[in-house]
This record gives structure tokens, C-alpha cells and sequence, in this order.
């Protein structure tokens, strides 16, 4: 895999993280991983060969996709003793791992979105800042199956981003407001929770989410409006902040006769401390207990 492809392949996959959330690419991922196997023709002795180019490549990714990399990582180790042998016995355990694999991750993000449906009172008013699709999720099942009367406010970013979810929520008949981000603190007193996905969280405690959340959560927790963060475990680095390598490019800009460089960033690093409370799979964690969540974790990957 030359270095553009692998380019190709990096900004594909933070594409759909940032359409979709990092569960919802990981398992998009390893549905085509195991397209690709499906249609593989090579030679036995390629296949580990070809194999290690394409897990380097996306344990590369800007920014690094954790829960992807975590089941990748765990299919490479399940693998090891299988790689030697023909293309059908190697095709075959390949995709029966990785189907396994799926599931985990499958199961996983179910069980959050069942949490999170817990999280949610009659006559809510949440704020939503991210493209999360378990996050929609949780709030058009709340709605629509539990029978919860609730207001989204969704903070319109790069309507791209946000089209999906404006969409999801109309088409689910939610009582929703969308305004520009910019404009929140015009909506704070109607607000009673914000919820909020995440694409990683590291064990300095610091999570990984969409470009602009610092700033809203900042905003949310001077004014006491509890924030939900909901992450399963396959979210949980073993590596530190300054190692999830956030994606940045810097553009030429040239407006009423003025030109500038203008840097962005893909991707916000939120302080754990400013989240109320943290939502796994195996439960909901209030702020005084969230440390010790991560630290386990961390004890468990290492």
C-alpha cells in the first residue's frame, strides 16, 4: 500500500467517523474487511504479507480510530497460528474471527444505547453536539418505544455532519431545534443534560470528540447542565492524548483582498473532569467514580 493510498484510506475512515461515530465506522470496517477476504486471490504465502500492510495502515489513521484498532489488534493475536495454511482454511477462520468481532463490538453498542435510554427523564430538553448515531439512537427509542416526551436541541456544525441527525430525529417525529453552535447560550436555560459520544478516551483522562465539544461542555458545566458522555470499552486508549494523533491542515485563505493561513483541527480533547457522568456498557459512572473507570481499563489493556 503506497503512501497515497493509505491517505486515501485515512481520510475515508474520518469521514465516517465524523458521519457516522467510531463504533459505527469500526463495524462498517469489518464488514469490509471481510468483503475484501471474501474476494481475496493470492497466493497462501501473501496473505499474512498483505494482511500486516493493511492493519499497519489503519492502526495509522488521523486521528486514530481506538475501538477499530482494538479489535483489529485482537484479530491479529486470535490469527497468529492460522496464517499458515491455504487461501480457503486462512479465508474461512479469517472472516470467522472478525464475524465474532463485529458481534463483540455489536453487543457492546447495543448495551449503550440501552443505558442511555435510562439516562433519559420525561420532559427532557438535551443538548446534542455530535454526529453519534448511538447517541440519536438512544433518543428516538426513548421517544418512540419508551414514550418519553423530550426536546432535542441539535448545535449545527459543518451541516454535513449534522444532516444525519436533523434527519434521523425529523423523520423519528422528535420535538427538535437546531441552531448554530454559536448561538447555544441563548438556549442554556431551556437545557437540562447534554450528551455527547467520543471517539477515544485515554488513559491521561482526556476524551476524543467532535471539533467545538470542549468549548459547549465548557459552557454546559459553568452552568451546571450535567453532561453525559457515553463511550463503550472498546473506546479506551492505552495510549496518552498526545498520541491519538488528531488530524490538522492548514489552508491558504484569501478574503476582501486579506490572505491568511487558516489551521484546523479534526477533533477536540475534552478533560474527563468536565463530564458528569461517563456511560459504558457495564454502567453509569458519576464524576467521582470516572478516574477509577479509566484506570481499570487501562490496567485490563496493558
Amino acid at each position: 500500500m503506497n503512501k497515497n493510498d493509505k491517505e486515501i484510506l485515512c481520510r475515508l475512515i474520518r469521514d465516517h467517523e465524523d458521519l457516522l461515530g467510531a463504533s459505527r465506522t469500526a463495524l462498517l470496517a469489518l464488514e469490509s474487511f471481510m468483503a475484501s477476504i471474501e474476494r481475496l486471490k493470492c497466493s497462501p504465502e501473501q496473505i499474512k504479507e498483505l494482511y500486516l500492510e493493511l492493519a499497519e495502515a489503519i492502526k495509522e489513521t488521523r486521528p486514530r480510530i481506538i475501538p477499530l484498532i482494538h479489535l483489529i489488534e485482537e484479530f491479529e493475536q486470535e490469527m497468529r497460528p492460522h496464517f499458515n495454511g491455504d487461501l480457503e482454511k486462512v479465508r474461512s477462520k479469517a472472516i470467522s474471527i472478525l464475524q465474532a468481532k463485529h458481534a463483540k463490538l455489536k453487543a457492546k453498542v447495543g448495551k449503550i444505547i440501552e443505558l442511555g435510554m435510562g439516562c433519559i427523564e420525561q420532559g427532557d430538553t438535551i443538548i446534542v453536539h455530535t454526529a453519534s448515531m448511538d447517541v440519536v439512537n438512544m433518543l428516538i427509542l426513548a421517544g418512540q418505544v419508551m414514550g418519553k416526551e423530550i426536546k432535542v436541541i441539535v448545535l449545527k456544525q459543518d451541516f454535513v455532519k449534522t444532516r444525519k441527525i436533523i434527519k434521523a430525529l425529523n423523520q423519528a417525529r422528535m420535538d427538535t431545534v437546531v441552531v448554530p453552535e454559536y448561538a447555544m447560550g441563548h438556549y442554556l436555560q431551556q437545557a437540562n443534560k447534554m450528551f455527547v459520544g467520543a471517539l477515544s478516551i485515554t488513559y491521561d483522562g482526556k476524551a476524543v470528540t467532535a471539533v467545538g465539544t470542549a468549548n459547549i461542555v465548557s459552557l454546559c458545566h459553568y452552568h451546571d447542565i450535567p453532561v453525559y458522555l457515553f463511550a463503550n470499552t472498546l473506546k479506551f486508549s492505552h495510549l496518552p492524548s498526545q498520541d491519538q494523533q488528531i488530524h490538522t491542515k492548514s489552508v491558504e485563505q484569501v478574503q476582501d483582498q486579506c490572505s491568511y493561513r487558516l489551521t484546523v483541527y479534526s477533533h477536540d480533547l475534552l478533560e474527563m473532569k468536565m463530564v458528569d457522568f461517563l456511560v459504558t456498557e457495564n454502567g453509569v459512572y458519576p464524576q467521582e467514580m470516572i478516574a477509577g473507570v479509566i484506570a481499570s481499563q487501562h490496567g485490563q489493556q496493558a
